[in-house]
């Protein structure tokens, strides 16, 4: 089996980078992977033979309308056409999202006669998402026809698994893969710092992390905190992340009067320490098709709140692994903070409730294997879809 596959995390070409290490034990399944990665020309990436199985290719473009066009150059030069080898159809092109670079991973399988895989890890039946810009209501509508011509799908929710197949998908092209969290090792984990120590202060401890962008809603967290100030003048909220929004919530914070109540870090490596000595962790967000942090909070023994995103309703159950409250009601989001900062017996047995349900997740060899069997599962799906053309 060979892969072509068309992204743009540009943290492949860092060699420490965890996403690099991802795909180097995704391509060692595979007789081949090569990836091509959307770039600028200025920023001088290279490409690069990472090993046998994998090679990583700079797309190098002038400018972001240059970026569909020179990946399709790319991939035209990796990818041979049926006529011309034997075991094309052996290849398959797999996109890490179904809007533009499915577009393109479209185009590409029907002139060389290969497969799509879509790969969907965000949720974009959201309404948030739809509105985050008007630019989404189209990707929206691509998206929607590429699910239809697509040989096999990866997603990484129950929830997306569901909106896949309310499209009319055939299930048998949709593989839920969720995005691996080492869980036990999480679990054992010593912290090597309590924040309590740091911040004596405050008696009370909230944490939140993730991407500094709208869709995270941390200034919706703000403001419902500045509610809970108001019962629990000893609590603390902790933002933890990198990205645009950063001093326009520390700019709401100070409006707020909670310039010294809330506190915006700069991304951290190892955050274990902060899931592990805080009391509760709050993920806001407007939609999610995963929530990464919510897992590790909950792999750390740490209660979570949450809004009904992402795995809310399938690892995160209202009132038995944690709380949800609904999208953009800061007003219960700021009571269901302030009713599990004030029952302890709550919080234990919710975040009890959350490592047990947790421990099931896939394990790494079993998420390996759930990836290549969506791949494998593509192949098949072509080439049954292919006789049945053929018998015709």
């Amino acid at each position: 089996m060979k892969i072509l596959s068309i992204g743009s995390d540009r943290d492949l070409f860092n060699v420490d980078s965890a996403v690099l290490s991802r795909v180097k034990e995704q391509a060692a399944l595979v007789t081949e992977m090569h990836v091509v990665v959307f770039t600028p020309r200025g920023e001088k990436f290279k490409k690069i033979h990472v090993d046998k199985h994998l090679t990583i290719y700079p797309t190098s473009s002038v400018g972001k309308w240059a970026y569909l066009p020179d990946a399709f150059r790319i991939a035209k030069a990796i990818i041979p056409r049926a006529s011309r080898e034997h075991h094309a159809s052996r290849w398959l092109i797999t996109t890490q999202d179904p809007f533009e670079t499915g577009a393109l991973g479209f185009l590409l399988g029907k002139i060389l006669h290969v497969p799509l895989h879509l790969q969907i890890h965000t949720d974009p039946w959201s309404d948030a998402w739809k509105k985050e810009r008007k630019l989404n209501f189209l990707r929206f509508a691509v998206m929607r026809f590429l699910l239809r011509g697509a040989a096999g799908i990866r997603v990484v929710s129950k929830r997306v698994h569901e909106s896949v197949l309310h499209e009319g998908v055939d299930p048998a092209c949709v593989t839920q893969v969720p995005i691996f969290t080492d869980v036990k090792a999480w679990k054992k984990e010593k912290p090597s710092f309590d924040l309590h120590q740091s911040y004596r202060l405050f008696r009370k401890i909230i944490l939140s992390m993730g991407r500094l962008q709208l869709e995270k809603n941390f200034h919706g967290l703000i403001r419902a905190f500045a509610r809970v100030r108001k019962i629990h003048d000893d609590a603390l909220l902790i933002i933890v992340g990198a990205g645009p929004e950063r001093e326009r919530l520390q700019l709401l914070a100070s409006s707020l009067g909670l310039h010294d109540a809330v506190v915006v870090l700069p991304w951290a490596r190892n955050v274990v320490s902060y899931y592990k000595t805080c009391d509760l962790y709050v993920q806001p967000s407007r939609y999610e098709g995963w929530g990464l942090a919510v897992v590790e909070a909950m792999a750390s023994g740490t209660p979570v709140l949450m809004t009904d995103v992402g795995v809310a309703g399938e690892l995160v159950r209202d009132k038995e692994t944690g709380l949800v409250v609904p999208v953009g009601d800061e007003e219960a989001l700021a009571d269901g903070i302030v009713h599990l900062l004030a029952n302890d017996a709550l919080r234990k047995s919710l975040a009890k409730a959350a490592l047990h349900e947790v421990l099931h997740l896939p394990s790494h060899d079993e998420t390996l294997a759930l990836y290549k069997e969506s791949w494998e599962n593509v192949l098949e799906y072509y080439g049954n879809q292919k006789t049945k053309q053929d018998n015709k």
